[in-house]
């Protein structure tokens, strides 16, 4: 890849590019790296024995470096393909399979949220072992008021779909 992990020099350019640490990462691949195993029944540098062509990724180190990149960054898979030596769909293909591992990855070092639940007494039980749940909630979907006085209370000034921020002011 052209841009690899000994680019980062720094903890702030680990932490900006990556989204944590060295020392988190390197806690993070030896689980990645048994999960890949667990997934494909071999690691991806036997892998590239028998399929040599299509990736330049040599081991989980540069997949995980390259898929936490991708999240973290948010570039078009043109323009990661671009930084990271691959064309937009080579590295659509490698995040999508990053992340896959990924997910596995954490699901074995048990730090997945849980996404569902079944029922309301579930979720006040999931939620009654955390000691904190942050809520993104500065602005919520509203109904637009038939008034227009009050159509003109909510108006931000933006072309944007009405929404009322918890905010105001």
């Amino acid at each position: 890849m052209k841009f690899s992990i000994q680019d980062l020099k720094t903890p702030r350019q680990w932490r900006s590019a990556l989204g944590c640490d060295a020392y988190h990462f390197a806690q993070l691949l030896v689980v990645f790296r048994r999960a890949y195993a667990g997934l494909h029944e071999m690691q991806l540098a036997e892998r590239m024995v028998i399929h040599p062509a299509g990736t330049r990724m040599k081991d989980e180190e540069d997949l995980l470096f390259f898929t936490l990149f991708s999240c973290k960054s948010g570039l078009t898979y043109d323009v990661l393909g671009l930084v990271c030596g691959l064309d937009g769909a080579t590295a659509k293909r490698r995040q999508e399979e990053g992340l896959a591992v990924l997910r596995e990855a954490l699901g074995l070092a048990n730090c997945l949220p849980e996404r569902e639940f079944q029922s309301p007494a579930e979720l006040q039980r999931y939620f009654s072992k955390r000691r904190a749940v942050l809520v993104d909630a500065t602005e919520f979907a509203t109904q637009r008021p038939q008034e227009k006085a009050a159509q003109k209370a909510q108006y931000s000034g933006k072309k944007t779909p009405h929404s009322e921020s918890a905010y105001p002011g």
